[in-house]
Formats: C-alpha cells, structure tokens, sequence
C-alpha cells in the first residue's frame, strides 16, 4: 500500500509527545487509532503512568471502545516484549488502565470535584441524577417557584403587566428552565448589571396624536368606510386608554392599540383628503403604540428574568450544598475549583499529565477551560482561559469542525475555532478509511461548495482523501428527484414528501433485486446487501410518517431508532388514560377515553346501552341493571374499580405494568404494523415510571401530573434503542442519531422540509447581555437584532449536518434532491442541487416505477397455517418446561439432594444442624462487606477469614477474626470464631495446602449436557504432590459422633459438583476434602 497522503502528520501525533497539537480530523480518517497511538507512545516511550492520563470523549460508547483498543495494544505489548523493563510498563499500563480516566466530560468533572470535594463546597458523598431525577427536581421547584412568584411584591407589576398582554405562568416556567440549563452565565449576562424601577411613559402626547388621528375621519364622506371603521375602532380604544387606572390596562389597550391595521383599506374617492395620508398617520399612532408596549414588556421581562436567575442560581447553590447535582453542575462546579484554587491546581496538573479531547467540536465550552487551567497548574490564574500559558504536549485536541451539530447542547463552534487558534501546532487527517473513492468525489465536491469559511462561524472545507480503491457492484451514489417538479400544485408539501418516500422505498427494493454488494468486514469480502445493511437517515421527523406509510406498503422491514413522540403515541396515551380513570374518579373524559380505547374494546353503541339504562360513568357506579353487570362496559368498570382498589398499595410503575400485562397490551400491539416500536414505547413508559417513583416516592396523581408535561408537544423522549439481532431491517433513525456510526448503504431522506423557525421560549447569549422572547408579542427589544444572526448560525449547522449524514456511508449512498420548481425555500434538497448534487461524480438517477397503489410494493408475504390446538398446547406446554429449567446451577443449591438424604428429610431422621447449617442459595441481600459467602452468621465470619488470613502463619488472625465477627453481627461469638478458624489452620489438610501451589475461594463451572451452567466457589484448592488437584469446603456444623455419615451425604451432591467443574476445566484428576471444623479440632473425610 502507498504512503498515505497525511502520513506525516499522522507521525507527528503518534511521536511528537511533547508538542501541544490540535488537530482536524476529517471523517473516517481513523482518529480513535491515532489517540491509541498517541497514549501508546506516551505510556510505553515516555514512561507516561496511565494513571495520569485523561482522555475526554463525546460519549460512554466511545470511552469504552478507546479502553479496549488500548487494552488489546498493551495486552499484544505485554506478550511480545523481550525486554523486562517494557513488559513492567505494559503491566503497569494494564493495572492501571481500569482506574484511568477515561470517559465523558461530565465523568471527568465529577472525578474532580470527588478528589476535591472540600474544596469545591460540596459534602464527601455525591449524588448524580439522571434525566428523570432532574426533571422531577426542576417540577418541585417550579411548584415552589410559582408561589413564590405571586407572593412576591417586588416582582407583581411586570408580572401583572406581562399577564394583561398575553403572558402565562407557563412562559415563566419555560424560561426557568432554560435559565437553569445555562446558569453558569447568569453572573455575567443577567445579574452584572442592576435593572432599574420600572418605567411607564407618560401617554399624554401620545393620547393628543390619537385624537389627531381620530379628527381625519370627519373628512369621510361615507359613513360604511372600512378605513372610517377602523378609525372608529382607534377612537373607541382611546376612551379606554385615557380611563386606564392601572398600569396593566393601560399596556393592555396600547397592545390592542398597536395591533390595528390600516394599510390598503378604505376607498380613495370616499374620502375629502388624500387617503394615503390619512392611513400613514393612523399606521404611525399604531406604530408608536407598538413602539410603547414593546418598551414596557422589555423591562418588564428583563425584571422576570432578573427575578427569575437569582432563584435559579439559588437552587444551583442548594444543589451544591446538598451534594444532590445534575450533568450541567458537575461542569460548572469543576470550572468554579479551578478558577478559585491554586492548590487543586498543582494537585491536577500533577495526577494529569496529559489530557486528550476527542470529539472538540461537540462538547460544552467549559471544556477547554478545565483542560487548559489543569495544563497550566498553579499558575493558571488567568481570568480567560486563553491568557494561560500551557507547557508543551500538556495537551491533545482532536475533532472536525465540519461535523459541529450540537448547538442545541452548547456546542460552540466558535470556541473550536478560537482554541485552534491559540492552541500549539495544527495536524490534518484527511485520508477516510470508510468510503469508497466515488463517494468521497461526489462529497467532496458538493460539500466544497456547501461548506465555505466564514470567520468564527463555519471553518474552511478540507477534501477527503481516499483509503479503499475497490467498489462492489451497484452504483456508489445515486440521486432520487434529480430534475425539480413542476407539476405540483400550492401547498404540495404533503405530495412532495410522499414522492420521495416512495423513491426511498423503491431504491431500497432495487439495492435489495439487483443485488448491490457491500463489504463485510468480518470476511474481508464482498456480499450481497441486506436490509439489515441499509440506514435512512432523516434531518428531522417531519417527514417520518410518509417514509413509514411508504415502507409499509412496500413491504420493507425496519426500524425506527430515534426519539419521538412517546407520550403522544396511540398506545401510550389509553394507558395513561386508563390510569387517570382509576387516580381520579371525577375524570369521565378519561374514564370514556380508556372505555373505548382497545384496552377495553366498548364501542359507542355498548356507551349508550349503557348511559340510556341510567347508568354513570364512575368506576364505583353500580350496574344499572344486571344484564349489564357482564356488558363490556360493566366488565370494564368492574376490572377498574378492583384496580383502583389495588393501586392504593402500589407505585405508579407497578399500576402501569398492571395494566399492561392484565389488559394484553402487548399482545393487541402484535396484530400492528409496528408492533416492535409499541412494545418498547410501552417498556419505555413503565421503566420511565419506575425511575420517577425512585426519584420522587410519589402517588400515581403526581406521576401523571409529570407524564402529562412529558406529553406536551415540544417534549421529545430519546428512547434507548437495544439492539435486536434477530431483525433484518432497514433501520431509520435522525442525522444526530446516526453521529458515529456507519453503514453499508446510506439514503438520506427528508430533503424536502424547510428548517421550521423555534417555537416556544426562545433565550439568546449576547455579547455580555441577553434576548429573550417568551412570544412573539412579549420579546426584549433588542430580539429582533440578534434573532437574525441565530437564524444564520442554525443555517450553517444545518449544511454541516447534511456532511456527517453523507460521510455515514462506506459503499453506497443514496440522496434525495425532491424540490419544486421554482421554490425559495432554502430545504436541504435544494442546498444540494444549487450545489451541484445531481451531477457530481457523475451519479445514478432513480426514479421508483409506478405502481396501482403509487408505491413500489413487495410480493405479500404468505402467512403461514395455523396449527391446530393439540399441537399449538404441546409446544407452550413444551416452551414452559423449557422455562422451568435455570440457566445456571449452584453446588451449593444441590445439598441434600441424594435419593437416601431426600427420603431421611421425609422421614424426619436429618438432625436440625445440617439443615440449619447448610450454605443453600446465596442471600443477594448481604452487605458488600461480608466475605462469607453463605451459612450461618458465624460460618460466613470463619469464611471470610479463611478467605484472607495467612494460611501458613497466620498473621493478622485476631484483626481479621475482629473484622469479620462485626461484619456479621457476631461480636460476642468472636472467640467461637478465633477457634474454628484455628482449628482449620492446624489441620494437615489445610497445613499442606499452604506448602503447596494453592487458590482461594476460587470459581469453577462447567455446562452440562442438558446446557445448563453448573457453577460454584470453592473454599480452596491445592496442586498435591502427585498433580492431583485437591478441593478442600469447609464446614462448620456442630456434626455428633455418629452424624458425620449422614452429614457426608448430605454434602455429597456439592462435593461432586466441585469435581466435575474441576475435572471439567483442567483435565486433572480431582479429589474432594470436606474439613468438618470444631473449636478443639478438625475432621477430614473424603467424599
């Protein structure tokens, strides 16, 4: 193979250690090699501890996948060193490399705040919520917030202002949230400068110009004038403004005020002077209306806000002070310690001698601070983190600016491109190993032209250069809708979406028929492609519903991996209807609701039998006669009454999981098109349940308080996705979704949608300020400015997302270009084919062949017959013998199991101590500190200690006897234990083992021929002289005189399993000790 093109900066990351370098890593260019590479070096060349190596990355995923691929390359290091001195520092990498930190930005700010937890303020236990805990958390302060607000005078005139002009607690609520997501700016951006009193301008000028304004109608010669009209309209509005006694309806009425319209309305020759002039005065008193209200409403949001902040930042320091922190604190917080500490300082810079960033470009910018002032230690005072002087290949950043899509998340593309700039020497990966060379021409000729620098907003385009020569059969790039559409009629989104749908389906049948090949790299060749192969990617899931109609009809399997709208979802909704019916018996919407949901299955007619018969619509309602006691609806009032009943001694969790499984849900959800997405939205919904009660400990009623706000339009749930082998289907997920991996064959789709404009709260970061918007009536002033410029930042970011959905493909990919002819609307279908898309490279154009249904569609799969009800009974019976047998058998679990022990235990002949003194199934309730593994209190104490004491001299018996005794709660039994394990240690049995090769409590298993997993621990092992493997349990039965045969059998069941695990695992010839202990002796019998 050819020296590759970045050959020498990939020399320069892997051997120049002592450079701080920043390098740009195109896609696929192999930069989680050139990290191994780099710690490699630092770790085996320069002598670098792994302990005081950090690497930072994106996600747990790859902060895994990097811990492995440096364990395998220590691990081939280790077994191929010759010289002593690098197979000690392999060894050493290797013990280390569990504890290093490797992992997330958020994990390695909370390892800084636990190393220095005095210091940063916080208790010495920590506790992290998740996303339910926090969401739980944020809704009980809110609760508190809101009385709190209508309680405060100090804030009551903006509040009130704000309420008389369309603002609603919500809006307030909205922006405590986005306040609490970014409080780390409050200081500077919102509570640097004191707001001033509120100030309502004097409107008596104002009221003199609106009589003006009124007086030009008496130059109308027609009463039945739509100008005059609204004229009329302007006159009676200024009654009620100069009446206004309170300040709130004054505002009220200039909003009304500045709303009227008067352009293009009214007749020329109705009039006796020139009507333009008439509407220009009327529009500028409108004007200055508007102009008033807006003036007021900016105050009186940035009092809001004000108000607003100091609570947020008073919940952070609770928070603080409690040790009880979400993911945003940790940041904060950790910032916060290096900020104000010189000494942590010096203590970080010294445990992390080299810190590694991987995946810069998507992550917070507190970032770069933590990094920079730990490489700088103790002196890293400096107020901006790009002041501080950073010692040589202290640090190593890597990322692609291109591949920036994170805005939503704090992501700065910004602070990359600053931080390249004032970060030691640049390096460029650009050879991709991912994608066949026709791709790379085609993205690298579109995107040249898509993807243009602009100062400290979108970075400069770097071509990909190419790894892989060879391509399968099948084209390398294909375009659906390369020729615009001029037959839609207006309003054709809806058309427009469905004819790229069915191209989406249709190529994918094509793939699939005509045989495209991908390579499998497990093989090492080429291979037709599976469905299995192929991944839709989607910008948004606008455009979702049209792709799963066109799939479905199509007969394609898939899958959709994305977030959505759960709570929104059919299935979702009747079981949180459901449960409202039985949380609040006054609720008939929702107890209708679950009636005719397919829970239940009442239809409308069964309804009004009902109702015509006298009967309510109550859970605890009698049956108005008792042939309808058993109708579907007396049925289902039955069933919901008893649940009701029930539910009082239940978690919300268990109510939901109730209904579920009582109800068949899962079960209705197999006869849908989909039934895989409803089983796990359903899974999802009742795990999510769970996580609330453990957050929160409340009643059903609060749980559905919180569901419903999960269940708001905005509000958007990431499903976790498991993998599910068994599927060979497409799979459809987002753009964000899909950052990271790769696939065979990639289709992006959902080209045709316009970025739809924010809705909600929206909040913007100036430079050393804010714009706020609540809605479009209630903004700050200056909103309107800096919108714009947002708006051109998300434009930018939506070009680098098409180049990470395009660089997802290795062999194949396939774009749509759906456009109208003639359309404005900046959509991504467009911004490729004004790039040049359907003619780079020189692609295929598809175009799916119509069909009857206007869809490609499969041959429909032949369902397989029924079996009759004798052999479908024998095969559940069959399944649930199955699930009768374990996966796994302890030793231990097969005590007292021999045919004379079994018949002894009938007949009552087994003495009370060996059933009282048999180890039995493992106790998953013990504390972690009990060594013992199982038995009595005091059994489990001589364990522990036979577990760790020296067998050959017993140093450290009475410290560990101590130990154990009060971990088990025995401490007035500690001289009983002192003497059995003394009674061990002086056997010859265990006195031998000790002279010998020898392991302690040591596990065996093996699988048996019916493929179960036999398993146990053994107490210990010994290598006697002769090779024969001794397996040596201790008992501690108080066994009489004449027992010990009976005992022996009892235990024989075990002893037999230790020797066939044994047997099993090594090849050597076992044989099986039981060492029965007494405080004045020990017993050894061979089993």
């Amino acid at each position: 193979m050819s020296a590759l093109g970045d050959q020498q900066d990939r020399d320069q990351i892997s051997q120049a250690t002592g450079d701080t370098l920043f390098v740009n890593a195109g896609a696929g260019s192999g930069k989680t090699t050139a990290l191994v590479d780099r710690i490699t070096t630092l770790v085996l060349r320069d002598q670098v501890p792994m302990r005081h190596v950090a690497a930072v990355t994106f996600t747990e995923k790859a902060g895994a996948e990097l811990r492995d691929r440096l364990r395998a390359k220590f691990e081939k290091q280790w077994q191929g060193a010759v010289d002593p001195a690098e197979k000690a520092l392999a060894a050493a990498a290797l013990d280390d490399l569990d504890g290093a930190a490797i992992g997330t930005l958020h994990a390695f700010a909370q390892r800084l705040l636990m190393e220095h937890p005095i210091e940063a303020g916080l208790p010495p236990v920590l506790e992290l919520l998740d996303e339910v805990g926090s969401s739980v958390a944020f809704e009980q302060r809110w609760a508190q917030l809101q009385i709190e607000l209508l309680d405060d005078d100090s804030i009551a005139e903006p509040l009130l202002v704000g309420l008389a002009v369309g603002m609603k607690l919500t809006h307030v609520r909205s922006l405590a949230h986005v306040l609490g997501n970014d409080w780390d700016l409050l200081d500077d951006h919102v509570l640097a400068v004191e707001q001033p009193p509120l100030v309502v301008p004097d409107l008596s000028a104002f009221l003199v110009r609106v009589d003006a304004a009124v007086r030009l109608g008496d130059d109308c010669r027609d009463r039945d004038d739509k100008l005059l009209a609204r004229i009329g309209d302007l006159a009676a509005l200024g009654v009620l403004l100069n009446a206004a006694g309170d300040v709130e309806t004054r505002m009220d009425v200039l909003r009304r005020i500045g709303g009227l319209k008067f352009g293009r309305i009214g007749r020329k020759d109705r009039w006796a002077v020139d009507i333009v002039g008439v509407r220009d005065a009327c529009s500028a008193v409108a004007a200055e209306a508007a102009a008033l209200v807006g003036g007021v409403l900016d105050q009186c949001l940035r009092h809001l806000t004000r108000w607003t902040a100091l609570r947020v930042q008073e919940a952070a320091d609770a928070r603080r002070r409690e040790g009880t922190l979400e993911f945003h604190d940790l940041l904060v917080l950790a910032r916060d310690l290096l900020r104000k500490h010189a000494d942590v300082r010096a203590a970080l810079h010294a445990s992390y001698q080299r810190l590694l960033l991987d995946e810069f470009q998507d992550t917070d910018p507190i970032q770069i601070e933590l990094a920079v002032r730990i490489a700088g230690g103790a002196e890293a005072s400096q107020a901006s983190w790009r002041d501080v002087t950073v010692p040589g290949g202290r640090i190593f950043v890597v990322g692609d600016a291109k591949q920036s899509i994170y805005r939503f998340r704090r992501a700065s593309i910004a602070t990359y491109l600053d931080a390249q700039d004032h970060l030691g020497a640049r390096a460029h990966l650009t050879t991709n190993f991912r994608t066949v060379a026709p791709i790379l021409d085609w993205l690298n000729a579109v995107f040249g032209t898509l993807i243009v620098e602009q100062a400290a907003a979108q970075p400069e385009y770097e071509a990909l250069q190419p790894a892989r020569a060879t391509t399968g059969s099948g084209p390398a790039v294909t375009v659906l809708g390369g020729a615009e559409h001029t037959d839609l009629p207006r309003a054709a989104a809806a058309l427009l979406r469905t004819r790229e749908a069915a191209d989406v389906a249709g190529v994918i049948g094509a793939a699939i028929d005509e045989g495209w090949t991908v390579f499998d790299e497990r093989t090492g060749r080429w291979r037709p492609a599976e469905p299995r192969d192929i991944a839709v990617l989607v910008p948004a899931r606008t455009s979702l519903p049209y792709l799963e109609d066109a799939l479905d009809t199509a007969g394609v399997p898939y899958r959709a991996e994305a977030s959505s709208l759960v709570y929104q979802a059919r299935e979702v909704r009747d079981l949180l209807a459901c449960a409202r019916a039985i949380a609040d018996i006054s609720d008939e919407l929702s107890l209708v609701a679950a009636l005719r949901s397919p829970l239940f299955g009442c239809g409308d007619d069964d309804l009004w039998r009902w109702k015509q018969a006298g009967g309510r619509f109550t859970i605890h309602a009698d049956p108005p006669s008792e042939d309808l006691a058993g109708s579907p609806v007396g049925a289902a009032l039955d069933y919901l009454r008893r649940l009701s009943y029930a539910a009082r001694w239940l978690t919300p969790s268990e109510v939901l999981g109730r209904i579920v499984a009582e109800r068949r849900m899962l079960e209705v959800g197999a006869l849908g098109p989909r039934a895989r997405d409803s089983w796990r939205r359903l899974r999802f919904v009742v795990d999510q349940a769970r996580a609330w009660s453990e957050a929160s400990h409340g009643g059903l009623r609060a749980y559905l308080a919180w569901a419903a706000h999960q269940g708001q339009e905005t509000t958007r749930v990431a499903e976790a996705i498991l993998p599910e082998t068994d599927v060979n289907a497409v799979r459809v997920m987002t753009i964000h979704a899909a950052k990271g991996l790769e696939f065979p064959i990639v289709i992006l789709s959902g080209m045709t949608a316009q970025q739809s404009p924010a809705r909600g709260v929206r909040f913007l970061w100036t430079e050393g300020g804010y714009a706020a918007s609540l809605t479009s009536a209630i903004q700050t002033g200056d909103f309107s400015t800096e919108m714009p410029i947002d708006e051109q930042m998300d434009e930018l970011e939506k070009r680098r997302l098409l180049y990470v959905a395009a660089t997802r493909a290795r062999d194949h990919l396939v774009v749509s270009l759906h456009r109208a002819a003639g359309s404005t609307k900046a959509t991504a279908a467009k911004l490729l084919a004004d790039a040049g898309a359907a003619h780079a490279g020189d692609p295929r154009e598809f175009a799916a062949r119509p069909s009857p249904g206007g869809v490609p569609h499969s041959p429909p799969l032949e369902s397989a017959a029924l079996p009759d009800h004798a052999t479908w009974l024998g095969a559940v019976e069959a399944a649930q013998a199955r699930a009768r047998v374990p996966a796994a058998v302890t030793a231990s679990g097969l005590e007292g199991t021999e045919p004379e022990v079994v018949l002894a235990e009938l007949d009552g002949d087994l003495d009370d101590g060996a059933r009282g003194s048999a180890k039995g199934p493992r106790d998953l309730e013990l504390p972690p500190w009990s060594k013992g593994r199982y038995g009595s209190a005091i059994g489990r104490a001589v364990h522990g200690v036979l577990q760790v004491v020296d067998l050959r001299t017993g140093d450290g018996l009475e410290q560990a006897v101590a130990a154990q005794a009060l971990a088990e709660g025995v401490v007035d039994q500690e001289a009983l234990v002192l003497a059995l394990v003394r009674s061990a240690l002086g056997s010859d049995l265990v006195r031998r083992a000790a002279e010998r090769e020898h392991w302690r409590e040591t596990y065996v298993g093996t699988e048996q021929a019916d493929g179960t997993i036999l398993e146990g621990y053994v107490d210990l092992i010994f290598r006697d002289d002769d090779g024969t493997l001794v397996v040596v349990d201790y008992k501690t039965d108080a066994v009489p005189a004449g027992g010990l045969a009976s005992r022996v059998a009892y235990y024989r069941p075990q002893m037999d399993a230790y020797r066939t695990c044994l047997a099993a695992a090594t090849g050597s010839q076992v044989t099986v000790q039981l060492l029965f202990l007494h405080p004045e002796t020990s017993t050894a019998v061979e089993v």
